[in-house]
């Protein structure tokens, strides 16, 4: 009998694990999480090109986000942001510059440039307060236009199809305002053409 319980306790030990080490289906089931755990991360999500990434807009600026849906940068925001979400489509600012001459009280203001090229946009952007509160632009060759497709060198003609407009002398010229648009045009009748276009708090010197 004796010789019985000798062969058994050996076959039990056979068949038991070592003390502390786990069965061959749980290291198994921790390799898999290891490796689940340090698995290659993702490539960044390429930032998606539109052929117009910025837009004028009455309350703001209208920009691109990653995935190419445009965005309303409002009027209000803080500086810094506006700036630098305006940057990575246009390029850095070219000059930044303060004036006290304003109607509005001192207004600062930010002149960038196309980040592609050597070419200025005319776009300023202005602020009080640290706080993005208009825009302007006035260059000839500038491309950026509203949503309407109104921009400098457009059309009494495609104006007046674009929007709603009043057209009155002023002491800046003759000025066209269409809600919170304003810009000017360079003579009166269906053959005059945009100069200028601002909108929101700007520091314009008659």
């Amino acid at each position: 009998m004796k010789g019985h319980w000798v062969l058994l306790a050996a076959l039990l030990a056979g068949c038991s694990s070592p003390a502390g080490e786990a069965p061959p289906e749980s290291r198994q089931a921790v390799a898999r999480n290891a490796d689940a755990t340090v698995a290659e991360p993702m490539p960044p999500t390429p930032r998606v090109r539109v052929e117009t990434p910025l837009m004028l807009a009455p309350d703001g600026l209208l920009l691109a986000d990653h995935a190419g849906r445009m965005q309303l940068l409002p009027f209000g925001t803080e500086r810094i942001k506006a700036e630098s979400a305006v940057a990575i489509i246009v390029g850095t600012p070219v000059t930044r510059g303060s004036s006290s001459e304003c109607g509005a009280g001192t207004v600062d203001y930010s002149n960038l440039r196309d980040g592609h090229t050597t070419r200025r946009d005319g776009l300023q952007m202005t602020f009080q307060d640290d706080k993005f509160v208009g825009w302007t632009i006035n260059a000839p060759d500038s491309p950026l236009k509203t949503a309407e497709g109104i921009g400098i060198g457009s059309t009494r003609q495609q104006l007046d199809a674009a929007y709603k407009v009043d057209v009155e002398d002023s002491s800046l010229g003759l000025l066209f305002s269409t809600g919170t648009l304003v810009g000017l045009l360079d003579q009166d009748g269906i053959e005059g053409l945009v100069t200028d276009i601002w909108a929101g708090t700007v520091c314009l010197i008659d």
